[in-house]
């Protein structure tokens, strides 16, 4: 993706109206049907900003994706009362491993002194992606030792039968005492194993440290290549909204930044405040970039075009 340039193809879903889909489809992420079909994951927000995950079918021509069917309904719903993910589930990633489809997902919770902590989930599908069930009402990776506040945003590689996980981890909140301004969070991107997919090991270091003036880098998408590890994140700084970038690596743990974004806001539309959450999509005829743009995917996913 070095140098790449990519043609805007405008929004190819967006919130259906529902009651769970108010506005939203956030953190898209494509799973191969066959035949150029794939659905495209999502999470959607209720009137009472609680997100739960979501899907649509799409067809892949040259020039675009095309929409064919959506979920009717919740793919993945909010938790019991008093769990970790009673006030959002928001889909991150699926892996496929001996024969089951397994998505990680963040679990969100409000909190009193900061506005929210979320943690990371596990659930699995029995149709085929079009629904999820928990295998765990507590988190797989939540608050411990080495991330005290926050762990969410997961992406999973499954190699030589072992599970690694690229995660947000929070580092701080800075709280203004007086409470006239909003807490402000701070968190990057982190590195987890497992041997089952259940429990998982990480400690202190860091992937991707902060550039000047940045305090949040994002939703972590990480594909294995010839040469190593490409990882595309969004980033900002205090007063300024998300980029998409790309870092690469040689073992996965330690990472290049690219200091100019892959891609950064257009000049009017949907996207020309943020853009945000992307993963790639190979496909026969073209290989896109979903994303969302301006209100964290409010509008809906976006597609952008590889151009060679």
């Amino acid at each position: 993706m070095t140098r790449s340039r990519f043609k805007r193809a405008g929004l190819v879903c967006r919130p259906g109206g529902s009651p769970w889909e108010r506005s939203h489809c956030q953190n898209p992420f494509a799973q191969r049907l066959g035949n150029e079909k794939y659905r495209i994951h999502f999470a959607s927000r209720d009137d009472s900003n609680r997100s739960r995950g979501g899907w649509a079918e799409v067809t892949a021509t040259a020039d675009g994706l095309t929409q064919t069917v959506r979920s009717e309904g919740p793919s993945l719903d909010i938790g019991q009362p008093g769990t970790f993910d009673d006030s959002g589930a928001m889909p991150g990633c699926l892996v496929e491993h001996e024969g089951r489809l397994l998505l990680y997902y963040t679990g969100w919770s409000l909190t009193r002194t900061v506005p929210f902590t979320f943690s990371i989930g596990i659930a699995e599908s029995r149709d085929g992606g079009r629904h999820f069930d928990r295998l765990s009402e507590a988190p797989v990776l939540g608050r411990n030792h080495y991330d005290p506040l926050l762990a969410g945003a997961p992406w999973v590689l499954v190699e030589d039968g072992n599970f690694r996980m690229w995660y947000v981890s929070g580092l701080r909140w800075e709280v203004d005492p007086e409470g006239k301004t909003a807490p402000i969070h701070y968190y990057t991107v982190k590195h987890a194993t497992s041997r089952d997919g259940m429990n998982w090991t990480t400690n202190e270091h860091v992937c991707l440290p902060f550039h000047e003036g940045e305090h949040a880098i994002a939703r972590p998408v990480v594909q294995k290549t010839d040469a190593g590890y490409d990882m595309l994140y969004c980033a900002r700084r205090l007063g300024e909204t998300y980029r998409v970038y790309r870092a690469t690596s040689v073992d996965g743990i330690h990472w290049e930044r690219d200091r100019v974004p892959l891609l950064d806001t257009s000049a009017s539309g949907w996207d020309c405040e943020m853009v945000c959450y992307a993963s790639l999509l190979h496909t026969a005829k073209a290989s896109f970039l979903l994303y969302n743009g301006n209100g964290y995917g409010r509008d809906g996913v976006g597609v952008a075009i590889l151009e060679s």
